[in-house]
């Protein structure tokens, strides 16, 4: 998060927990029970930290141990629990189930917690960890399971009766296996039962999207293309990109229409590598080479945290060795002094230099302040980076943290400030991804482009609401991340042009902090 100085970590720490630990506890009540073990645990941590954190902001004093309570209780169980499910999403299942051991001890949350882990196993293919990871309570998921092994006769053996929800999910996998067996009749009333169902219940998004799956998944086994492609505009939010181009293949399969090579093809590109072989048998039957799959590692991504690691380290030693320096208008440290992005602070080298537009972005105000930074970073990074090109990355990140500054400059031109974090970059990274997936018709896109807009609302709230936090600062990262994240669009896909706009974001970084070095030769000189 971008800050200006005079925050306490606890206070910052505190607040964050509190905002954050509102939807954790909206989101475990809906693993099990109302009054259950996650939500209790999750409602506990939050009204701790809210306790703290009006104490904090108030300068009311706190016992050492309630303080050190306020450091462990809450991030564990706000948390912990999307620790375990981020985990189990990176293929991580061992450190998750510890952790989740760790954390709760009743059956019903460790149930919960087991099946979020099985849906992310069974998400990425990893077929062995889900068996593994199935509870016994959760016959809708073992079902899924059954299907994704293609074990048709066994998935229709099992009984899928529950909650409303799980219910349309398990009628939606026996449809689905009775197409497989040819018995396409009787797929068709169950079918016409989830269709009914849906419109009983229109405020059951999730009913529908599995009824319009079914629906086309029917049209495709009886070579109805394009009444397939209708069923599936728009997509259907949380079906992955693979199981649609599987329907598509289908369709085209049994109308016995051209493109079906190519269908499957995009299907074997996109579905995860363990889910593959089934359509590589698929296009060799055509007589066709599976297409070369090139695994991308986020190394943009991976690079700009470990600086952010590194640049907090040597921030802290220069502190250290310099001392705070005093000003007209108060004490800075000297990583301030030198990198900050400064308003309404005479005698300092080169406040006003174009450079503190992107240096501020590499100082922090502390372990939280950097740590947080560089934790969101990895994770909007990888997803931004994973899409286009490290060079868009580094971009991203240059347009948000300069118009960071820009927008800081303009709304606060008569006051004092010290503006530094990692913030609007990372805001501009997300308002790139943002503008991608904004313009995306891909059901999963969808989804995540309400996700974005959701947590970009979040961080308006706690820029709003914590003193300290940069409002502007944050305004400005997702301005800049969308003019980049558009203009993109609109230019050509060859590779040359990302790689162009990194070597130029990194060169003008690079002069950027050439100069705090400059800055620091002089104030150690």
């Amino acid at each position: 998060m971008g800050t200006l100085a005079g925050v306490t970590d606890l206070g910052l720490a505190s607040l964050l927990m509190v905002f954050m630990g509102v939807f954790a506890v909206r989101w475990t009540q809906r693993l099990g029970s109302r009054w259950g073990e996650l939500p209790v645990k999750s409602l506990a941590a939050t009204g701790l930290a809210a306790y703290v954190a009006v104490a904090e902001f108030q300068g009311a004093p706190l016992p050492g141990w309630l303080q050190a309570a306020a450091w462990v209780v809450p991030p564990l169980f706000v948390l912990g629990p999307i620790a375990v499910m981020s985990l189990a999403r990176a293929g991580a299942y061992a450190p998750a189930e510890g952790l989740m051991r760790a954390l709760y001890w009743g059956g019903e949350a460790q149930t919960g917690l087991r099946r979020v882990m099985a849906q992310a196993a069974l998400l990425r293919g990893d077929r062995d960890a889900a068996d593994r990871l199935i509870p016994d309570a959760a016959p809708v998921l073992r079902a899924q399971w059954l299907a994704q092994g293609r074990r048709w006769e066994e998935a229709l053996q099992v009984n899928v009766q529950g909650s409303a929800e799980q219910a349309a999910i398990g009628e939606g996998v026996h449809a689905h296996a009775l197409m497989e067996l040819g018995r396409t009749d009787e797929a068709a009333l169950k079918v016409d039962a989830l269709r009914q169902a849906a419109d009983r219940d229109e405020d059951d998004p999730l009913a529908g999207r599995v009824a319009q799956l079914a629906e086309a998944r029917l049209a495709a086994f009886r070579g109805r293309f394009d009444e397939t492609q209708r069923h599936l505009q728009p997509p259907p939010v949380g079906v992955p990109p693979h199981v649609l181009f599987e329907v598509l293949a289908q369709a085209a399969h049994h109308a016995r229409r051209s493109g079906e090579g190519e269908l499957w093809a995009r299907a074997y590109s996109a579905a995860p590598a363990p889910l593959r072989p089934y359509y590589q048998e698929r296009l060799e039957a055509l007589g066709v080479t599976p297409p070369v799959v090139k695994e991308s590692r986020p190394v943009g991504t991976l690079v700009m945290v470990g600086l952010l690691a590194l640049l907090f380290t040597l921030q802290n030693v220069l502190d250290a060795a310099a001392g705070p320096l005093q000003t007209p208008v108060g004490m800075l440290t000297a990583s301030q002094w030198s990198s900050a992005f400064l308003l309404g602070i005479p005698d300092v080298m080169a406040a006003d230099a174009w450079w503190r537009y992107l240096s501020y972005a590499f100082v922090h105000g502390g372990l939280l302040h950097a740590g947080l930074n560089a934790w969101v970073l990895f994770d909007i990074g990888r997803m931004y980076e994973r899409r286009r090109h490290w060079g868009d990355l580094v971009m991203s990140f240059a347009f948000g943290t300069a118009m960071g500054s820009y927008m800081t400059g303009v709304a606060q031109s008569g006051d004092v400030v010290v503006l530094l974090g990692a913030s609007g970059g990372v805001l501009g990274v997300a308002g790139a991804l943002f503008a991608d997936v904004l313009r995306s018709r891909r059901s999963s896109d969808r989804a995540l482009s309400r996700s974005l807009l959701q947590w970009l609302l979040l961080i308006g709230v706690i820029s709003v609401a914590i003193p300290g936090v940069s409002l502007w600062g944050h305004v400005g990262g997702v301005i800049g991340g969308l003019l980049y994240g558009f203009a993109r669009q609109g230019l050509p896909a060859q590779r040359r042009i990302p790689r162009f706009a990194g070597l130029i974001g990194t060169t003008v970084m690079a002069v950027a902090l050439g100069n705090v070095v400059y800055m620091v030769w002089q104030l150690l000189g």
